[in-house]
C-alpha cells in the first residue's frame, strides 16, 4: 500500500479544441497523453474528489491529485489514495503542532532559566554567614540559598543570598522564612 509523490511532473498541451492533446510528463521522456476528454474529465473528478485516476503502468497506477502527482500500487482505488493523503496531511499537521509546541517551551526554558549566583556573592555570603549553616550550625552538605525564591521574584544579591544545609534548605523548600 504504497503512495510516492512524483516530483518534476509536468502537463503540457499541444493543438487547440478538439485537436488539442494533453500530456502529463513524469520523466523527461515519459508521459501520458490524453485527450481533451480524458482531461475534463480528470479535471472534475479532480474538482469532485480531490484525485483522478491518469493512468497506469504495469502495477502501479498514476493519479494527480490537489497535492501534485502521484505513483501508487495498481490495487488503490481512488479512496485509498484520497484516504492515504488525507491521513498524510493529517499527521504531518499534527507534527507541525508539536514543532509549534516545542519551540514555545524552548524559548520559555531559554527565557526562565535563572540567573547563577556570582562568585563575588558567593565569597561574600561564605564570610558573612562563616561558613555554616544559618539555621542549624551544621558545615556539612551546605547549600546556597536564596531567602525569597526566584519564582517569587528574589534575586541574586548578597541579602536575597543565605547559606543552608542540605536538610534545612529541603525543609524550608520554596516558602519565605
Amino acid at each position: 500500500m504504497a503512495l510516492r509523490r512524483v516530483m518534476g511532473t509536468r502537463l503540457e498541451k499541444s493543438g487547440f479544441w478538439v485537436w488539442a492533446t494533453y500530456r502529463i510528463y513524469y520523466t523527461r521522456t515519459q508521459c501520458f497523453e490524453l485527450t481533451p476528454s480524458a482531461h475534463r474529465r480528470a479535471k472534475s473528478a479532480l474538482a469532485e474528489h480531490g484525485v483522478a485516476l491518469i493512468g497506469e503502468d504495469s502495477d502501479r497506477t498514476f493519479w494527480w491529485t490537489d497535492q501534485g502527482y502521484y505513483w501508487a500500487d495498481a490495487d488503490l482505488d481512488a479512496e485509498a489514495v484520497e484516504l492515504l493523503l488525507w491521513n498524510r496531511q493529517r499527521r504531518q499537521s499534527s507534527q507541525l503542532d508539536r514543532l509549534r509546541k516545542a519551540r514555545v517551551n524552548a524559548t520559555d526554558v531559554e527565557t526562565s532559566r535563572r540567573a547563577r549566583i556570582p562568585d563575588d556573592v558567593k565569597v561574600l555570603v561564605w564570610e558573612r554567614d562563616d561558613g555554616r549553616c544559618v539555621q542549624c550550625g551544621i558545615e556539612d552538605d551546605l547549600q546556597f540559598d536564596h531567602v525569597i525564591p526566584v519564582a517569587k521574584g528574589g534575586g541574586v544579591t548578597a541579602e536575597n543570598i543565605q547559606i543552608l544545609c542540605g536538610d534545612c534548605n529541603r525543609a524550608k523548600s520554596a516558602s519565605i522564612v
